[in-house]
C-alpha cells in the first residue's frame, strides 16, 4: 500500500505514532527492521518501545535512518543522545516539522521498572510550549505524534500554540472523521495494530494557508497484496523462531532421557547442583 500511494504521490512522509513493540525483543528488531525497508521517516517513542531498557534502542538507532523522536523525555535531567526532540525534514518544497509525545503513564506500566530508571517522562503541555516556538521558527508545518487517544491529543494541540496537524493512533474511535469545525489544528488518526492507515493530503495556497484536500483512512485487508521483501522477512523470523523452538524441544527431551536413567539419588544430586550452580 505504501509503494502504491508513493508512485501517485512523490512527496509522501510516513510516519508512526509509536508503542510498536511487545515483549519480545527479536519481533522488535524484526519490526524495526520492516520500518526501515518501508522507509519511515520518523519513530515516536513510546511505552512499550523501553521493554528491552536504553542500550537496546540506542544500538538499534545506530543501525536506522529513521530517527526515535521523544519530545518530553528526559533522562538524568537531560535529553537522551540518540534520541531527537524533533526534527525538520522538507517535503515537496515545504519544511515540516515533526515533534512526539509520550504519555507519562506509558513507562509506568512496563513491568520491568528496572529498564526505565532514571527517565522522565515531562508533562506534554510543558514540553511543547517550550519547544514550539523554535520550530514554528524553522517549520512551514508542525506535526505533532501523540500516544494519547483522539480526544486528548486534540485537547493538547489546542491548549499549546503552533501545532498544524495532530496524529493519534491510540483509540479505535473514529474521531477524527467528524471534527469540531472552525479549529485550526487538524486531527488525524491511525488505528492501532497496524489495521488501518490514516492518510492526510496538504497543500498551501498563494498566501501560504493550509489547504486539506483529503483526509480519510486507508484500509490494510485482505484485498492489498503483500510485499515480498517484507514477507520474506517475516519467513525468515518465523523459521529463527521455529529452530530455537525445536532446540529448546530437543534438549528438554534429551534431558528427559538422561534423567530417566538415573537413580532417584542420582536425579536428585543432579537436581541440587543445577539449583546452587
Amino acid at each position: 500500500m505504501i509503494e502504491s500511494i508513493r508512485k501517485d504521490e512523490p512527496s509522501v512522509l510516513l510516519l508512526d505514532c509509536g508503542a510498536v513493540f511487545d515483549n519480545q525483543r527479536d519481533k522488535a528488531e524484526l519490526i524495526l527492521d520492516a520500518m526501515e525497508r518501508m522507509g519511515d521517516d520518523a519513530l515516536n517513542l513510546g511505552g512499550p518501545e523501553f521493554n528491552f531498557g536504553t542500550e537496546f534502542l540506542e544500538q538499534t538507532r545506530s543501525h536506522a535512518s529513521f530517527p526515535y523522536i521523544a519530545s518530553n523525555l528526559l533522562y538524568g535531567g537531560s535529553r537522551l543522545p540518540w534520541t531527537r526532540e524533533y526534527i525538520i525534514k522538507e517535503v515537496g518544497g515545504i519544511k515540516v516539522a515533526i515533534l512526539g509525545i509520550l504519555d507519562p503513564d506509558g513507562l509506568a506500566r512496563l513491568p520491568d521498572q528496572e529498564q526505565v530508571k532514571g527517565l522522565e517522562v515531562i508533562p506534554p503541555e510543558a514540553a511543547l510550549e517550550r519547544l514550539l516556538p523554535e520550530v514554528r521558527g524553522k517549520a512551514d508545518l508542525v506535526i505533532l505524534l501523540s500516544l494519547f487517544d483522539a480526544e486528548k491529543t486534540f485537547a493538547l494541540a489546542k491548549a499549546v500554540t503552533g501545532v498544524d496537524v495532530a496524529i493519534s493512533s491510540v483509540s479505535d474511535d473514529a474521531f477524527f472523521l467528524s471534527p469540531p469545525k472552525n479549529e485550526k489544528t487538524i486531527l488525524l488518526q491511525a488505528k492501532p495494530l497496524g489495521k488501518l492507515l490514516g492518510l492526510l493530503k496538504i497543500t498551501f495556497d498563494d498566501k501560504r494557508a493550509l489547504i486539506v484536500s483529503d483526509r480519510r483512512y486507508v484500509s490494510l485487508g485482505n484485498s492489498v497484496t503483500d510485499n515480498g521483501e517484507i514477507g520474506r522477512l517475516i519467513e525468515k523470523h518465523k523459521n529463527i523462531q521455529e529452530t530455537v523452538q525445536q532446540q529448546k524441544q530437543e534438549k528438554i527431551q534429551k534431558e528427559l532421557m538422561e534423567g530417566l536413567q538415573l537413580s532417584p539419588q542420582e536425579f536428585m544430586e543432579r537436581h541440587r547442583k543445577e539449583l546452587f550452580f
